[in-house]
């Protein structure tokens, strides 16, 4: 399916189960206003067949630098996958909408701010929580996202312990070791050494800022 049939069925079968605070934008639903946390669904076609889509339903932090969506904190909706009838495609989004209302409503509101999204994290990744089932707490995609969300909160030391443990934890396979990562950490760490935590806060509203664009979301 081609994205403009996707807004549109969304917008006849997910918004109104969702809420008047989300829009459908060609291939997510996502809720307005965008502030750190993005609350949304992104849909995506099967490259074996058009009639078959994956919808995931994440929250992402907007002040990693990244130039598409992240499904670290998310889950796919459904069961793995929906097979949609194409010239009848109202039947199986219907229960899509269904399903979101159910399982990613409920999700969004545990995680509905900044502050909650810190405190609950590091619990289901040390926990498993059953639909984060690869959330790692020693991974450095997790370090990086929870220090930074520290950091835009104004928690310093919180911030900066985080983020080190994430330098520590790319840089443990060197083969492996994602430079991106380790620089942008690095210049957050820097700018809150040498500057003090307001500047590394305006580097991380500079990423914010950039990352809705890159998403082409309505902020």
């Amino acid at each position: 399916m081609k994205g403009p049939a996707i807004e549109r069925l969304a917008r006849k079968h997910l918004l109104p189960k969702l809420g008047d605070d989300f829009v459908a934008r060609r291939l997510i639903v996502y809720r307005k206003p965008v502030e750190h946390l993005l609350y949304a669904l992104w849909f995506d076609t099967s490259s074996f067949t058009s009639s078959r889509i994956y919808v995931e339903t994440l929250v992402q932090p907007l002040f990693v630098p990244v130039t598409g969506p992240r499904f670290t904190f998310g889950f796919r909706l459904g069961d793995d996958f929906w097979d949609v009838d194409e010239d009848d495609p109202d039947p199986t989004f219907a229960k899509i909408g269904d399903a979101a209302a159910r399982d990613a409503l409920p999700f969004f509101e545990q995680l509905g701010s900044l502050d909650w999204f810190c405190e609950l994290i590091p619990k289901w990744a040390d926990r498993g929580h059953k639909k984060l089932t690869d959330l790692d707490s020693d991974d450095p995609v997790v370090l990086e996202a929870l220090g930074y969300a520290e950091i835009v909160r104004g928690r310093k030391q919180a911030g900066v312990e985080l983020l080190e443990r994430a330098l520590e934890s790319e840089r443990e396979d060197e083969k492996y070791a994602n430079e991106e990562r380790i620089s942008n950490i690095e210049r957050v760490l820097q700018a809150v050494d040498d500057l003090g935590l307001e500047a590394g806060q305006a580097l991380l509203e500079e990423w914010r800022a950039q990352t809705i664009k890159n998403l082409r979301l309505e902020a």
